[in-house]
């Protein structure tokens, strides 16, 4: 069986284009592993981590901020808002983050709407976080 070949994509750049092993992805229902042979899918992504297993069996991990998934063939193509590499995400920057989204008040229901995202990111940023 072929590899699997990662686009990933921001509104800036292309991250990276590459083979790997395989991926799991956050969707916004849950998650999804992903391997040679995978049926096409087009779906929405949520926030959380992207993890994939390289050709040389080394795990990497990105924290993504929603978007879009498509799988056509061997092609998996995943556009996000923002994507950062879990090994630079710090627990510091990331406790502050959470700490400033916990300690805001929404007045309406867009800006709970809105203040559950950020927690939502802030809290997994935290899960995520690596660097001291």
């Amino acid at each position: 069986m072929a590899d699997l070949r990662l686009v990933l994509v921001t509104p800036e750049k292309t991250l990276f284009d590459r083979p790997v092993a395989s991926i799991r992805v956050p969707m916004f229902d849950g998650s999804a592993g992903i391997y040679p042979g995978r049926a096409p899918l087009v779906g929405r992504l949520g926030i959380g981590e992207l993890r994939l297993l390289g050709n040389d069996g080394v795990n990497e991990s990105y924290f993504i901020e929603g978007g879009f998934i498509q799988i056509k063939g061997e092609q998996v193509s995943v556009l996000t808002g923002a994507a950062i590499d879990a090994a630079k995400i710090s627990r510091k920057s990331a406790a502050e983050e959470l700490e400033k989204a916990t300690a805001e008040k929404a007045s309406s229901d867009e800006e709970a709407a809105i203040q559950a995202r950020k927690l939502e990111r802030a809290r997994k940023l935290v899960k995520m976080a690596t660097v001291d």
